[in-house]
């Protein structure tokens, strides 16, 4: 039978590691956020060119 201990310790230091990998994928979805509206801009002014010749 496996120590009930060491199987927290195991869940308690995964939940850690997921704590920051999500912290880590909310900084780079913030970070995203900040530049999409530079990257529509860029594609619309492309399609409006387009569309002129």
């Amino acid at each position: 039978m496996r120590d009930i201990h060491e199987v927290l310790r195991k869940k308690q230091a995964e939940q850690t590691q997921l704590g920051k990998q999500i912290e880590a994928l909310q900084t780079a979805a913030e970070q995203l956020r900040s530049v999409a509206h530079l990257l529509d801009e860029e594609h619309e002014e492309k399609d409006s060119a387009s569309s002129r010749g």
